[in-house]
């Protein structure tokens, strides 16, 4: 009886502590899995409504994904950043309010407490293609067209686990349309096709591809507040091309504020900045010129964050 005693005692004790090292192992695990996502929309109805307007309907689905190792001086920080929208006025066909792909992975590696040797590897594009009217019939964008790649080395500056701040002065870019009549346009700075002056017959088709090299710089801040209820993420990225026209750098500022209604009701807000010299806007005169790019959005829908 007591050898048994002993026996079922010595299992106990060794099962509480090999669920004890498991809980060890589950606390000491060097990765950690974050994320969001949403569902919004937005809807307008008019019936015999003087000041006047017109029926609309839009939606987006937006996913945001962080998986982040950190273990001795070693940090190795990925994101995917997804998302599509669509909005239906009156008659006119669907068209795109949003379309993102952007998936970053950095690497770096510590020499003080807040600072990192590192490399980012960088990558953006879109799902579908994009028209400038309402109608689609003037396409200007389309899948991997344009389709961005940028490796860049520098020193990433992190003090706490919610501001990063990134500063490479050895940035290569390179830039690829797939579409053949945009990078026959020359869309997204590739080298437009020539043609006979007289006869208009096209000589060259327009490339594919382009190379850059220049500085890069990338603010990123994430973080929630008010026990979960608010969430923010913010991010800056500034480019300039050492090879042609440094001065002109391209900015992208982006700004996500969510905040939970309700168990299931989250209000949304957005602010997309974009101003990039290589992304030409076709004036009423016809004239390509660089504008500043500006999206902004707000609404209701269903977010989860885990």
């Amino acid at each position: 009886m007591m050898g048994t005693a002993g026996v079922l005692l010595g299992l106990l004790l060794l099962g509480t502590y090999a669920q004890a090292q498991d809980t060890a192992a589950v606390k000491a695990s060097p990765w950690k899995f974050t994320g969001d996502a949403a569902l919004t929309f937005n809807q307008v109805a008019l019936y015999h409504w003087v000041p006047g307007g017109v029926n609309s309907i839009s939606g987006q689905a937006t996913v945001f994904l962080r998986l982040l190792y950190k273990q001795d001086k070693q940090l190795w920080d990925n994101t995917l950043d997804l998302g599509y929208g669509l909005t239906k006025q009156s008659d006119d066909p669907l068209i795109k309010n949003l379309d993102r792909i952007i998936f970053n992975s950095q690497y770096g590696y510590q020499v003080t407490k807040s600072l990192y040797i590192s490399a980012l590897f960088s990558m953006q594009s879109q799902f579908a293609p994009g028209y400038k009217d309402n109608k689609n019939t003037i396409k200007i964008s389309d899948a991997l067209s344009p389709y961005y790649l940028s490796l860049a080395l520098g020193l990433d500056y992190r003090p706490d686990g919610h501001f990063s701040l990134f500063f490479s002065p050895l940035t290569g870019k390179m830039t690829y349309v797939r579409s053949q009549m945009l990078a026959d346009q020359g869309a997204f700075g590739v080298k437009a096709a020539t043609y006979d002056k007289t006869t208009k017959a096209m000589l060259t088709s327009g490339e594919h591809v382009r190379w850059e090299l220049g500085a890069n710089l990338k603010a990123e801040y994430i973080n929630r507040f008010f026990k979960d209820q608010l969430g923010v993420k913010s991010s800056l990225l500034l480019f300039s091309n050492y090879l042609e026209k440094p001065q002109n750098v391209d900015v992208t500022f982006d700004l996500l504020l969510d905040y939970k209604l309700l168990s299931f009701l989250t209000a949304t807000a957005q602010l997309t900045l974009v101003y990039d010299d290589d992304q030409k806007i076709t004036n009423d005169d016809g004239r390509q010129v660089a504008s500043l790019q500006i999206r902004q959005m707000f609404g209701l829908g269903l977010a989860y964050h885990f």
